[in-house]
């Protein structure tokens, strides 16, 4: 698997870098070239690679209404710079609704895990699919950050290789749990993204987890994060090795996360004082105000809301402890047309892979971060 993972990321790479030779301008046409897909030449024409869609709806008749993967050798007509108000219509396929709460939690990256899927019959033409995620949640979901964060680009993306005629809206309702309690069992929402999938063919499951896998269908990985743990500087928690070390510790974990990790370690309730708090920064917020032990979270966003909040001098991630999860878009085995829609965007995140767009979305969702912090 580490082969075949080094293999795509190498082979993307190349891709880039052939792609990136040829300058591209609106108001013209342009001839496809080995290792080109739509949002490398969005980004050379109009310099925002997530106007791919303007690109396609000028082309569909030479593209073709699947948007397969464009042919080397393939001329496109590239249309003029669009206004405020045509990007806005190109980037999102509808309209989005929903109420909209305060900041929340999320997850960290490594490397795809690519699944083999099986052709499967398209979802029917019904509503727009609704999809929720929320925001604070850098890099991987947040309404100020471009496209909506990584991860709703690659949903995003994913839903366009399935098909780029597919209705949809994302929404975002910063409240976790009510995705899962409410809003998806209810059918007000079909998908939600992203989510971590408990070890459903492990061993024990707390009741949470265990209702997790009995309730919800996940799709394939988007993406891989690491968990880990936070502590503060000047105590000793930083240096432990063990998962022991962490037994009779109050541990705060955001809600919707799931308590698998925990579990994993041996570090389940009456063994810590697990608490959970509503948002990221609530348990960090406890965690420097001497109110927890430890914080339980995704090492990314984890960095991303230490600095956010001013307490890197205070708080750091102990090095010697974490576990590696993937990232999911979620439906409640309920609702049929949500888990038909799961198979579709399987599909698509096999074709962002072998287009590079995967690798694309990714490498530049993470270098900005770097670059914000």
């Amino acid at each position: 698997m580490t082969f075949a993972r080094a293999l795509l990321l190498g082979s993307t790479a190349l891709f880039l870098t052939a792609a990136a030779g040829q300058a591209q301008e609106a108001c013209s046409s342009y001839k496809v070239v080995a290792g080109d897909n739509l949002r490398f030449i969005a980004r050379k024409a109009y310099g925002d690679a997530d106007l791919y869609r303007v690109i396609y709806e000028a082309n569909v008749e030479t593209i073709g209404a699947k948007a397969d993967l464009i042919e080397v050798g393939m001329t496109l007509t590239i249309p003029c710079a669009p206004g405020a108000a045509d990007i806005t219509a190109a980037a999102e396929p509808a309209p989005a609704p929903a109420p909209e709460p305060a900041p929340e939690p999320a997850p960290e990256a490594v490397v795809p895990v690519a699944a083999k899927v099986d052709p499967q019959p398209a979802v029917p033409a019904e509503r727009p699919i609704a999809m929720v995620t929320a925001s604070g949640n850098a890099p991987f979901t947040d309404k100020t950050l471009p496209g909506g964060g990584m991860m709703t680009q690659l949903v995003e993306m994913a839903v366009f290789r399935a098909d780029p005629g597919i209705p949809y809206t994302i929404s975002f309702v910063n409240d976790w749990q009510a995705h899962i309690d409410a809003l998806l069992p209810s059918g007000a929402y079909d998908l939600s993204f992203p989510w971590i999938r408990p070890d459903c063919e492990g061993g024990m499951l707390s009741p949470g987890d265990q209702a997790r896998c009995n309730d919800f269908a996940f799709s394939a990985p988007f993406y891989e994060i690491v968990d880990g743990f936070f502590a503060r500087r000047d105590g000793d928690l930083l240096e432990t090795t063990s998962a022991a070390g962490f037994v009779g510790k109050r541990i705060c974990r955001p809600e919707g996360y799931t308590t698998g990790v925990l579990d994993s370690y041996g570090l389940s309730v009456p063994a810590i004082t697990l608490v959970r708090a509503e948002r990221v920064e609530d348990c960090f917020r406890q965690l420097a105000a001497g109110e927890v032990d430890l914080v339980s979270v995704d090492a990314e966003v984890g960095d991303a809301t230490v600095a956010r909040m001013g307490l890197i001098s205070k708080i750091g991630t102990n090095p010697h402890l974490s576990t590696i999860v993937s990232l999911h878009v979620i439906a409640h085995k309920s609702n049929p047309r949500a888990v038909a829609m799961l198979n579709q965007l399987d599909a698509g995140l096999i074709e962002m892979y072998q287009s590079g767009e995967w690798y694309d979305i990714v490498s530049t969702a993470l270098l900005a971060q770097r670059k914000a912090k």
